[in-house]
């Protein structure tokens, strides 16, 4: 009997461990998000605006580049998409993977 509890509290402390994994990856994933509306955003001002651009840079603007600025903006977006494609396929693991282990509890509990 003690070792049946044993292995349903280790099975157990699982589920919560990939539960707090999932969302960290949720978080990261939302930040990535509206990391990726500010971008977007970004390049639609730039796209329907005309004169000089500027970028912040702590706590002044500084004159720059708009073709220079547009390819930076572009590059982080890659990035940023990037990012998100990897999010989205590390909390499909962990999706799978709490499901399994939530299965394999039910059974063991039964």
């Amino acid at each position: 009997m003690p070792d049946e509890q044993q292995e349903a509290q280790q099975m157990m402390m699982e589920l919560q461990k990939t539960q707090q994994q999932l969302q960290e990856v949720a978080q990261q994933k939302q930040e990535t998000e509206m990391d990726l509306q500010g971008i977007n955003k970004s390049l639609d001002e730039l796209e329907n605006s005309d004169g000089e651009v500027y970028r912040q840079v702590g706590e002044i603007l500084v004159a720059k580049d708009r073709d220079q600025l547009e390819d930076e903006l572009e590059e982080r977006k890659e990035d940023l998409q990037a990012r998100k494609k990897s999010l989205d396929k590390k909390e499909d693991k962990l999706e799978e993977k709490m499901q399994e282990s939530q299965q394999m509890f039910q059974e063991n509990m039964q």
